[in-house]
């Protein structure tokens, strides 16, 4: 293993259950749900709303999560699950709903915004930094971490984080990553034609002009190098694949009303339905890299 921050051995505490119920299938429906929740929530700053029922858009990287972990869950007793970078908790709050005991870590804005109306809902909610702290969590408390659309954001390197990640999975466990393909066949499009695929300029230059610390895409990366970055942190790496955003999801959000500006909404829909040719031939054009890796048993 590379060298870690010292671990912060605070247990995760839960109701104690000998043997595991069935988890329930997740569904579009019921993280739409949780998103109603969560932004009609009185705790939570009104200019926040809107955007938390607008990721219902993209709902189906936490279903492909969920499905993920209810399809590998331990037989015996009740999977336990992290989501790093968890924003608003939703992942977390309808992984408990489904029936796994569920934990989340954030910080900053995220975490005093968020955190009591998330714990109010079943989830043990944690501040950390991950640039300067370990997880808050002792060693094999969970069975898998989520780690999606977050290691782009890191303005450092992740190794140390995946270090944590590993060390408070069990044997056998988990992690899922998510992060965008720098490599995409339309990144390759925009290069060609003389583009970045940067961040937006404005956002960039002017919009958090005055943030410390750029709030964007960092590092982007490729399927190989985030294969790379779990072998090298001691992950067997089970699956790596290049994906798209699904169409139902889109069609989801849009017949409960959902809007976006009409360019971007159109263009969506046709990278999604290229989408539906190239992730299930795995060609490696679409414009996210799936990952899952699993810390190996001790011998």
């Amino acid at each position: 293993m590379p060298n870690r921050l010292p671990a912060a051995q605070s247990p995760i505490v839960y109701n104690s259950a000998s043997h595991a119920m069935p988890l329930s299938p997740p569904t579009l429906d019921g993280l739409e749900s949780v998103l109603e929740s969560i932004a009609g929530d009185a705790r939570i700053p009104p200019n926040y709303a809107d955007w938390i029922r607008q990721s219902l858009r993209y709902g189906g990287r936490k279903i492909r999560i969920l499905r993920y972990v209810r399809a590998h869950a331990p037989e015996k007793r009740t999977p336990r699950l992290l989501d790093v970078g968890a924003q608003f908790g939703a992942l977390a709050i309808y992984a408990s709903h489904l029936g796994c005991r569920a934990a989340a870590v954030d910080y900053g804005s995220y975490a005093n915004a968020f955190r009591e109306a998330v714990a109010d809902r079943g989830v043990d909610y944690r501040e950390c930094d991950l640039a300067h702290q370990p997880l808050p969590f002792a060693d094999d408390s969970f069975d898998f971490v989520a780690y999606t659309d977050v290691i782009e954001h890191h303005a450092f390197s992740p190794k140390r984080v995946l270090a944590e990640i590993h060390r408070v999975l069990v044997p056998g466990g988990r992690v899922m990553l998510a992060t965008p393909n720098h490599a995409s066949i339309y990144n390759r499009i925009k290069i060609f034609f003389g583009g970045s695929v940067n961040d937006e300029f404005d956002y960039f230059f002017n919009t958090t002009a005055d943030a410390e610390t750029y709030p964007g895409h960092h590092r982007e990366f490729t399927r190989a190098e985030i294969r790379s970055a779990l072998e090298r942190t001691d992950f067997r790496v089970l699956e790596c694949r290049v994906i798209d955003d699904d169409l139902e999801s889109l069609r989801n959000y849009r017949r409960r009303g959902g809007s976006a500006p009409p360019i971007s909404d159109s263009r969506d829909f046709v990278l999604r339905a290229l989408g539906e040719i190239w992730t299930p031939l795995r060609l490696p054009f679409g414009r996210w890299i799936w990952v899952a890796g699993e810390k190996p048993a001790a011998k």
